[in-house]
């Protein structure tokens, strides 16, 4: 019998999403991206993926306490991180980044280890649509339909069922 080693991280997948101050170079933003990932690290967590913070505009101005001082942002280094780490482990890590005041704004959610993009859906076709309209079913819409002499052509009438009582 043959012996596998695996090693297996007892905690949850999460995903950090979080808004750096603008005032930072693009530089320093992505280093404090890095540092994150190496905070995860050091608490016995695993990275699996990131968007690399980039500068973007707000939609909506937001308000951190700075020095004593409120300061409204209005844009900012938006990135995310999705990692797994111990249950345990993961107040620890919010609270280390209340106290940095770079970070204006962070959103930590438990999520899913597959890939989560979201796509736009396609629009939804009601099968009554396309009921006893067999002519609808090839039309091909790339071509350009020629109109000539001021003749249109001629469209297949649309049958629409009536509701029996």
């Amino acid at each position: 019998m043959t012996e596998i080693n695996e090693t297996k991280v007892g905690g949850r997948v999460y995903e950090i999403s979080f808004i750096f101050d603008n005032r930072l170079d693009e530089s320093t933003a992505l280093e404090k991206g890095n540092a994150l990932k190496q905070s995860i690290a050091t608490l016995g967590g695993s990275f699996i993926s990131e968007e690399a913070p980039y500068m973007r505009e707000l939609a909506y101005e937001m308000v951190r306490v700075v020095n004593n001082v409120n300061v409204k942002f209005s844009q900012g280094y938006f990135g995310w991180i999705k990692f797994d780490l111990a249950e345990d482990k993961i107040k620890e890590f919010e609270a280390a980044l209340k106290l940095d005041q770079e970070v204006i704004r962070f959103l930590v959610v438990k999520t899913v280890r597959d890939n989560t993009v979201f796509t736009k859906r396609a629009p939804v076709i009601k099968i009554d649509d396309l009921a006893g309209n067999e002519d609808d079913v090839n039309i091909d819409t790339t071509k350009e339909v020629a109109v000539e002499d001021g003749l249109v052509p001629e469209v297949p009438e649309v049958v629409v069922a009536e509701e029996v009582k």
